[in-house]
């Protein structure tokens, strides 16, 4: 007697404990489902980053071509004897059209640097292997993309040592 009171209730709660079973399932497959569509979206994501990461460089590279040679950028040295240019014209290594990116003296940055307190050389306007050292570690210390480019990120942050 006992037996047949007890059987529907345990009958109800099989049938109600897979009812749960089944709806856990369901979320389950729909969270899994939903993963499934994040993680397509992150690669479409990566995959247009590093294609606007290669437009960004072909640009730069661009830009780099397209530049007259006397843009006022950096002082690039001369092999004619002209008579116009003063002989204590500073002399500067010919990658550093490369180095720098700003329209800014090879001193002016050397100044900065060394205010900064990581450039220890000379202020004479050479932008030599201790001038890119000086950026590189500037760069590193701000947070900077540390690639010895003086760009106008770094330039933001370095020239308020100049204050």
């Amino acid at each position: 007697m006992l037996l047949l009171r007890i059987l529907p209730l345990l009958v109800a709660v099989i049938a109600f404990s897979g009812c749960a079973t089944s709806q856990l399932k369901a979320q389950n497959e729909q969270l899994e489902s939903r993963v499934t569509d994040l993680e397509k979206n992150q690669q479409s994501k990566d995959a247009e980053i590093v294609d606007l990461q290669y437009q960004v460089k072909d640009l730069s590279s661009k830009m780099d071509t397209s530049k007259p040679a006397d843009s006022g950028d950096v002082a690039a040295p001369s092999d004619s004897t002209d008579q116009a240019q003063p002989e204590a014209a500073p002399v500067v290594m010919a990658d550093s059209a490369q180095i720098i990116r700003v329209k800014v003296s090879p001193e002016k940055i050397q100044r900065a640097l060394k205010a900064a307190g990581v450039y220890t050389g000379p202020i004479d306007g050479r932008i030599g292997a201790g001038t890119k050292e000086a950026i590189v570690e500037f760069q590193k210390s701000h947070g900077l993309k540390a690639d010895g480019v003086l760009g106008h990120r770094t330039w933001e942050e370095l020239k308020t040592y100049l204050k």
